[in-house]
């Protein structure tokens, strides 16, 4: 059985023995058991979560409401009241509060049709673990109406006693569970990324039309995996990284774990930043839906906080928030540009005066979660950090292959500084006193397919480049933490002066994409999910582009399943292409400084530069301007990388299709060859001291 957490960060002495005693009971059945499963429910005395969730293979659904009273704290038991002495409320009715919960959990299992039908058993106790039978039997309330039946006792949870109570009450109700019954019931408590129904296929098209393919995709439950889930509901005590590739779920992780910590600690102030502005619509409602799907109310937003990183008088953000509480000055773009020193950003010299200004200034926060971590500078991360009151509770997640201005990505020691002893500040090797781990990593792609994943990883590390390599990992252990098996060759010094090939592909396990499965609904073809055109000029550019979107609105695509993602100059051609397809009757929906704040819109066509792109995704996108990566158009290899960033990103927006659109040269003739290994990546071995950034952990 698995356990989450396995060791709870919380002081509750009862609550830890009678966690400790089910995890050496059930460790080695089948099942999951969740310590707080964030689903809460509404009683008169407020919003509770279960204290402990088992879901069995073999003995069903428990839901156990833990109290580490003693004896002489439970005064009397008058109905389904208790009432109490030297505790921290006057009664509590333990009894009421987890036949509530009970409640809750038993709906969201049967939401599905399937589960529904299989009518297995849900049960619920109160556990008293500091209370013995014969202090409960001197009490006279062994007999009580309310809690006959209902309360285990510490002799209760002894091994071999908590099996037989949890076999003898569901003997003959539990049913032979297959294999995909019981993989469908641990999915209810996972959580489903997206539970719309899924889009019907065009009556009367082809079996390969792109509608029927959308169907076939949407119609596969999309659940977190259990890495997903136990990340997920994580709330470490202390400063946490989570490191994942693009499509991996890491903006529907943090949306889920604030969501979480909003029900479980609704006086805490939290905050969840992030870079791109076209994120805030979509990241604040699947946040408010993952908080009403947990407790059937609205988040109060007075203390959850959903901020762009910057901010301004239309969308106020964490920068404008901080220095408005700290009293100090806030700078806009405009003002910030004259505040640049070297090579930093507005944004980095606005909050490095920030921090300058705030030597004093007081922790207002009790969480921060930062989506797009590379975009944002080091200094952010001080002062998100200094906002902090204590653990610090500061988890970030980023990509450093979609790091699309800086190559600089968080390195906590660098970031935070070292103390007088020279440990760093913030050391995210290992694991807190909970058994949560200070630094995760991400590895499966569930948004974008295989083919298209591994093309744009080829450009972003530059590995079919001539002249080699420019940033990349250089050993088989980095090398699957990105999701990849080296089939053939090494990195060793040997085979790097000799120029011996490397061939690596991403495995099945890494491969979430539902068109990587061997047994996907449609005979897809390959060759369509990524596509490589080659144009003379920007003319080209539009026909081939408006001539492909009016097809593939014929052949069953909605205009808002279609993004168009252009890397410089973007403003030049996207007004061309709008105008284009105007033409046509089609609109679109062009993203610029008078359109920052939404990615799509029904029925028309997303027109967009990468960084309005970032966190977004769409079924198919066109990619332009991909020569732009390349070394012939860059005046340095920092620039040529930061570019060949923003090519990664524009690739792999995509949920299905990709077309990469360029001039002749190195960046589309390095695609075709990706295209055509068919998901392996072959290339001469290099090493560190080769790259002009390593990527590795």
């Amino acid at each position: 059985m698995r356990f989450h957490p396995n060791y709870p960060n919380d002081n509750y002495k009862g609550q830890h023995q009678a966690w400790n005693q089910i995890k050496n009971t059930f460790e080695r059945d089948e099942g999951i058991g969740y310590y707080r499963y964030p689903i809460f429910a509404k009683t008169g005395r407020g919003r509770s979560e279960p204290d402990f969730l088992v879901v069995h293979r073999e003995f069903g659904i428990w839901v156990l409401e833990c109290k580490g009273c003693l004896i002489g704290q439970v005064g009397a038991i008058e109905g389904h009241d208790w009432i109490m002495r030297d505790w921290y409320c006057e009664s509590m009715s333990p009894v009421s509060q987890v036949e509530a919960q009970l409640f809750e959990v038993r709906t969201l299992v049967e939401r599905d049709p399937v589960l529904r039908r299989l009518r297995l058993p849900f049960e619920y106790r109160v556990v008293l673990p500091l209370i013995k039978r014969a202090e409960w039997r001197c009490s006279r309330f062994e007999n009580h109406p309310s809690t006959e039946s209902v309360v285990w006792l510490e002799e209760d949870l002894e091994p071999d006693e908590l099996r037989r109570h949890l076999r003898e009450a569901t003997r003959g109700y539990m049913p032979d569970l297959s294999g995909a019954d019981w993989a469908r019931l641990q999915a209810a408590f996972r959580g489903v990324v997206g539970d719309d129904e899924p889009r019907k296929a065009e009556p009367g098209s082809p079996p390969v039309s792109p509608s029927r393919v959308i169907h076939a995709v949407e119609s596969r439950l999309r659940v977190l995996d259990e890495k997903q889930d136990r990340v997920a509901q994580e709330v470490p005590e202390g400063p946490q990284r989570i490191r994942g590739l693009a499509g991996a779920g890491k903006t529907v992780l943090f949306a889920r774990r604030i969501a979480q910590i909003h029900a479980s600690h609704p006086d805490w102030n939290v905050a969840f930043v992030f870079w791109s502005r076209s994120l805030h619509q979509m990241i604040k409602a699947s946040v408010e839906k993952i908080f009403r799907k947990m407790t059937g109310e609205e988040p109060d937003w007075s203390r959850l906080h959903i901020w762009h990183a910057w901010g301004g008088r239309d969308l106020t953000g964490f920068y404008r928030e901080t220095a408005r509480y700290w009293q100090c000055p806030f700078y806009g773009f405009k003002q910030a540009e004259s505040l640049v020193e070297g090579a930093e950003s507005p944004f980095g010299a606005a909050m490095r005066v920030l921090e300058r200004d705030s030597q004093h200034g007081k922790p207002f926060l009790d969480a921060i979660l930062v989506d797009e971590g590379q975009d944002l500078p080091a200094v952010f991360y001080r002062v998100a950090y200094r906002a902090l009151r204590k653990p610090k509770r500061l988890y970030w997640a980023y990509d450093e292959a979609q790091g699309i201005d800086s190559l600089v990505v968080p390195n906590a020691a660098e970031v935070f500084g070292r103390d007088e002893s020279g440990k760093p500040i913030v050391d995210l090797s290992g694991y807190y006193a909970s058994g949560m781990q200070k630094a995760h990593n991400m590895n499966c792609c569930y948004r974008t397919p295989r083919l298209v994943l591994t093309a744009a990883h080829a450009i972003n590390m530059g590995l079919l480049r001539d002249g080699g390599p420019l940033q990349g990992v250089t050993n088989k252990d980095d090398w699957l933490n990105l999701g990849y098996d080296v089939l053939e060759g090494d990195f060793s010094s040997a085979s790097v002066k000799a120029q011996r090939p490397v061939v690596v592909t991403r495995t099945d396990t890494t491969s979430g994409h539902p068109v990587d499965d061997p047994e996907f609904a449609v005979a897809i073809d390959p060759s369509s999910i990524l596509e490589v055109y080659v144009t003379a000029n920007e003319s080209d550019d539009v026909e081939l582009v408006v001539s492909k979107i009016h097809r593939d609105l014929e052949s069953g695509l909605r205009p808002d399943d279609i993004a168009v993602i252009c890397m410089e100059r973007w403003f030049d051609l996207l007004p061309l292409i709008a105008s284009r397809l105007r033409q046509l009757g089609i609109e679109s929906l062009l993203l610029d400084d008078t359109n920052k704040d939404q990615f799509r819109s029904s029925d028309r066509v997303t027109l967009t530069g990468v960084r309005r792109a970032k966190g977004n995704e769409a079924y198919k996108v066109y990619a332009l301007n991909l020569h732009m990566a390349g070394p012939d158009v860059k005046a340095s290899v920092d620039e040529e990388m930061v570019a060949r960033n923003q090519a990664f990103v524009a690739l792999t927006r995509a949920k299905l299709w990709s077309v990469a659109i360029g001039r002749e040269g190195s960046i589309l003739s390095e695609l075709q060859k990706a295209k055509d290994g068919q998901g392996r990546l072959r290339f001469a071995a290099f090493n560190q001291a080769s790259l002009k950034r390593f990527m590795g952990d």
